[in-house]
């Protein structure tokens, strides 16, 4: 038991602590007075009710629930004890004194004999009223701050005003005209979204009704189609919105154009075959080698040859060639089509252009691929040009690329064919996940019951929960072995959800989750495994693509775990 003739002393060293910068090593001192090897200061935070760690103590301490609990038991009692982890997660005796007003101390070391001092909780009001003044003055002194800074922010405002009255006037002329477009734009991007829509919820209802197989197929066949070219018109749109954000980026190897463009030509040949179109393929083996990003240079391809084969009529012809010109090589794509008016053609590759543009349109579109093929090009250090000599003449579009200045090393790999993720075929082989159990969360009906499908099919065992409340109630039963979880979900979205798993799960069983999300920008997937998953995935998902990542995930579990 300490003694009066010891007050001056705690007093002294208590009132160290108001010193920010010799707070800890006041406290230090505290502690050791009354046989502890640490000391921590709580104070009642006003905003939410409940008493943190006071100013320069540590904010995060590790077993924040013991410590919470430790502390509210000090100030609903008087004085608290029990045992806390330290920050390697030890358990350590504490030992706890707490007010009515919120303040506590934690006492912390095996040789703390008593709690219940009257000289620390005589300190204890003055710490607490310490604390609160001083988060007070830091409180008084932001908001006068800002008062400033808002003062002066009003001052240079209004004397902007009066010298922006054109400009404003001019920006609404400029609004207006944008605001236009806009409607323009969503009008024609419901209109092209809804056209496969239209078809895929028809034949989905007259499937429900056909009898012949034949049928059947056919059904089948428009609803893939119809949605793939849904799944095309969506990733113009994020192109679209990334090359605005600056975002777009390469992932640049050494390769090879030809096999780039040998793959684009088999991914548009079946609408080329459909319509009777010849695609002549001229490829010169030694045009050389390029550095850029397979994938895109595949888009411009592609973007270029489907355009060729839409505005070709039945019959036509369209030519690929490839040559070596200088120092660059050079890809152009010639059609015998509609070809391209003298006064459209500066404009041919500004974005939404089209040539028509009207209600009664042949050609459907949203008028972005030629702006993205632009930009694709560009951001390979290339050109791209557009050639007609009139309308009914045909059209060539020219692409120049930098070739590479060191050639590729004999012995080296070539380029993969490579195909569109829009395109690619549904038929894939499943990767095995027979006694695997996969917890599938996704409150739409149909999106749930085919994930539960694809996976299902694979050989999972499939738990499926139509919201956070129903998965986390499944949880309490058995832990799966993966998570695949939606992000927007009415009540509680995925992220909370995932993060409660984190909190929840054994700690001898850390289960990976996949986001499964239309929400696509980069800053989304961040968020994503900031929250807690370990990959993201964008809808519409492919089946085989899904089930490969629920294998790569459970085989890099298994080998953590070895």
């Amino acid at each position: 038991m300490r003694t009066v003739d010891e007050s001056p002393a705690a007093l002294r060293l208590a009132a160290g602590m108001a010193d920010p910068a010799a707070r800890l090593e006041a406290a230090a001192a505290l502690a050791k007075h009354w046989g502890a090897s640490e000391l921590i200061v709580f104070v009642r935070d006003a905003a939410i009710g409940r008493s943190l760690p006071a100013p320069g103590f540590p904010q995060t301490l590790r077993g924040a629930r013991t410590w919470r609990d430790l502390v509210d038991a000090a100030i609903a009692d008087g004085s608290g004890e029990g045992a806390v982890p330290d920050s390697t997660g030890e358990l350590r005796r504490a030992v706890a004194v707490g007010a009515a007003d919120g303040t506590a101390v934690v006492l912390i070391g095996e040789s703390v004999a008593d709690a219940d001092w009257p000289l620390l909780r005589a300190i204890l009001p003055l710490l607490g009223a310490l604390f609160r003044a001083e988060a007070a003055a830091a409180y008084a002194d932001v908001q006068a701050r800002i008062a400033q800074q808002a003062a002066s922010q009003s001052a240079t405002l209004a004397a902007k005003l009066d010298a922006t009255r054109a400009e404003l006037q001019q920006a609404l002329g400029v609004a207006e005209t944008a605001s236009r477009a806009r409607d323009e734009f969503l009008a024609t991007i419901s209109h092209e979204l809804r056209t496969p829509l239209t078809s895929i919820i028809g034949w989905i209802q007259l499937i429900g009704d056909a009898a012949d197989p034949e049928s059947l197929a056919e059904g089948l066949d428009t609803i893939e189609r119809n949605a793939r070219a849904q799944s095309r018109l969506i990733e113009d749109i994020l192109d679209f919105s990334r090359i605005n954000a600056g975002k777009l980026r390469l992932s640049v190897r050494p390769l090879d154009l030809a096999d780039v463009i040998d793959a684009a030509i088999d991914v548009v040949r079946p609408a080329a075959d459909a319509k009777g179109i010849r695609i002549d393929r001229v490829l010169d083996s030694e045009a050389g080698r390029i550095s850029g990003d397979a994938d895109r240079l595949q888009q411009v391809v592609w973007n270029l040859l489907s355009n060729a084969v839409k505005f070709t009529p039945r019959g036509g012809r369209v030519q690929v060639r490839l040559e070596r010109v200088n120092s660059h090589c050079e890809l152009a794509v010639s059609d015998t089509g509609e070809g391209i008016s003298a006064e459209f053609l500066p404009y041919v590759f500004d974005r939404f252009s089209q040539a028509d543009s009207s209600s009664t349109r042949a050609h459907m579109g949203l008028g972005l691929g030629l702006g993205i093929v632009r930009h694709l090009v560009e951001l390979h250090g290339g050109t791209v040009q557009a050639f007609s000599p009139g309308e009914g003449h045909g059209a060539t579009f020219a692409v120049h690329l930098p070739l590479l200045v060191a050639h590729h090393r004999e012995g080296e790999g070539g380029v993969p064919r490579l195909e569109l993720p829009a395109v690619r075929a549904f038929q894939e082989d499943y990767a095995d996940l027979t006694g695997v159990t996969v917890m599938v969360v996704e409150d739409n009906d149909d999106s749930r019951k085919l994930l539960q499908t694809i996976l299902g099919r694979a050989g999972a065992d499939v738990r499926a929960a139509e919201s956070v409340p129903v998965a986390l109630r499944m949880l309490s039963g058995a832990w799966p072995d993966v998570i695949v979880s939606d992000i927007e979900m009415p009540g509680e979205d995925g992220y909370s959800f995932i993060r409660k798993v984190r909190l929840q799960e054994p700690a001898t069983k850390h289960v990976p989750a996949i986001a499964l999300t239309a929400y696509t920008r980069s800053v989304d997937r961040v968020r994503a495994l900031a929250a807690g998953f370990q990959t993201h995935m964008s809808k519409p998902v492919e089946p085989a693509e899904l089930v490969a990542t629920v294998k790569s995930l459970i085989a890099g579990q298994r080998k953590a775990s070895v």
